[in-house]
């Protein structure tokens, strides 16, 4: 598929902060839980900029390790604190800011199995509507949201979020890519999905903690 500037998207990763970030990720050390948190984060945005239609990345935090890590990468924009929705609202600010015309796509950061192959499954599917939702492996929550401009976006992350998107008149896609679909919200989540390929920050962090899943 030939795309043009206009094509390509924009996405925005809400990650916020390190200190908050994957609270219900149970582990034996906090320090382990922003270990992870983090390298969750960084497979997610790695594969991301893999993708030949994505054009700009727009990360939300205050984090001063997300944004030292990320800060020659993907744009950063400064959170308000005052809760995701606010900082996905904060992120698509930073597209039109840019004068980004293209797709939007919203991407939260808890994907450490994602692909660049996967990404591109999803905007190509998204690509057939207006609005888009990728709902998670268990059907309740939402790993992405996609749109065809800032303008069209709409979000409605939280509780039973893929319901919640479904009401508002997002289009569930139904693309088989497990990577995106597979959140982290606990460490067994981590043990459960074998079969898929961990990404290399992930990876690290559980080799030099000696962690075996």
């Amino acid at each position: 598929m030939i795309t043009t500037a206009t094509d390509h998207y924009g996405v925005v990763v809400p990650i916020r902060s390190l200190k908050t970030g994957k609270s219900r990720l149970l582990t034996d050390s906090d320090a382990l839980r922003r270990e992870l948190a983090l390298a969750f984060f960084l497979d997610a945005v790695a594969a991301l900029e893999g993708s030949d239609v994505v054009d700009r990345i727009v990360v939300v935090s205050d984090d001063a390790t997300i944004r030292r890590c990320v800060q020659a990468r993907c744009d950063i924009v400064a959170d308000s604190e005052t809760g995701l929705a606010a900082a996905v609202e904060l992120g698509i600010a930073q597209l039109r800011n840019t004068r980004h015309s293209g797709p939007v796509a919203i991407v939260l950061p808890d994907l450490p199995y994602a692909t660049t192959d996967a990404f591109d499954a999803l905007f190509l599917a998204a690509r057939e509507h207006k609005r888009t939702f990728l709902a998670d492996s268990a059907g309740k929550g939402t790993t992405c949201v996609a749109a065809t401009s800032a303008d069209t976006v709409v979000h409605r992350f939280g509780p039973n979020s893929a319901r919640a998107h479904a009401d508002a008149g997002l289009i569930a896609l139904g693309v088989p890519i497990p990577e995106l679909r597979s959140d982290v919200d606990v460490l067994n989540d981590l043990c459960h999905r074998q079969l898929l390929k961990l990404g290399t920050e992930t990876a690290k962090v559980l080799n030099r903690r000696r962690i075996r899943i």
